[in-house]
């Protein structure tokens, strides 16, 4: 068992008992061949920022010796192949296994490997692995304030807060997103986009008004959403005192 393919000679040589002067030698010629080797495609997925194992090992649905049994490490050397994921999507040859870095762009990427029979280097197969690298859903809510309209001030300390990032309730940061104004009601009523605060200026008239915002996932641009924010601005007391002389 375990006797690397090749072509083996032995020679022997017979001997009569009767008469030792009698003797006679042949040769035995020996192959030995391996089973054919195939190595199958893989498939994977794991989320982009996050990041994880895509695929736990490439040789489990690969085929050894001309049966359906996988090859293990014992069997088999992987080697790796082309790569077009920037050094993000890694497969090791010492495990098999498939993993794609945290904060890795969503696509999809494809890899290469070559397995080589340790007993046959003759043998070998190729085949290739293909990751996606999802992005979970961004949520941008609407935001609502309110503030007095003579003094102003914020109206809403930050628009991201309610928010959900990478299909979590955890609201995103300014670190993960890129946030801009789209449109607002009043001129006096703006967003700061290096915040996330909603301020509105001094001696705005009273009202309701609506301010619009975006946000854009950084690690995948152009996944985006908007919400609306609604602030009400409201009028300063007034007190008329009674006065006498």
């Amino acid at each position: 068992a375990n006797t690397p393919a090749g072509v083996y000679t032995l020679t022997y040589t017979i001997t009569d008992k009767l008469d030792a002067s009698k003797t006679s030698t042949a040769t035995v010629k020996v192959t030995i061949a391996s089973g054919a080797l195939l190595a199958k495609d893989d498939t994977g997925s794991v989320n982009s920022v996050t990041g994880g194992t895509a695929i736990t090992n490439v040789l489990a649905n690969d085929a050894y010796n001309g049966t359906t049994t996988a090859p293990t490490l014992n069997d088999v050397t992987i080697t790796n192949g082309t790569n077009d994921s920037n050094g993000k999507v890694i497969l090791d040859p010492t495990t098999g296994k498939v993993s794609v870095a945290a904060n890795t762009l969503a696509g999809i990427y494809t890899l290469t490997y070559t397995i080589t029979d340790k007993l046959d280097a003759s043998k070998t197969s190729t085949a290739s692995v293909k990751v996606t690298v999802a992005t979970g859903i961004l949520l941008a809510n609407d935001d609502a304030g309110t503030v007095n309209g003579l003094i102003g001030g914020v109206a809403v300390n930050n628009v991201l807060s309610n928010d959900g990032y990478n299909g979590t309730s955890t609201a995103p940061t300014l670190n993960d997103v890129e946030l801009s104004q789209v449109s607002t009601t009043n001129p006096n009523v703006t967003l700061d986009v290096t915040t996330g605060k909603v301020n509105v200026a001094p001696n705005t008239p009273a009202g309701t008004y609506t301010l619009v915002y975006q946000i854009e996932d950084k690690l995948n641009p152009g996944q985006t959403k908007t919400a609306t924010v609604t602030i009400t601005v409201g009028v300063p007391a007034l007190a008329a005192t009674n006065d006498s002389g």
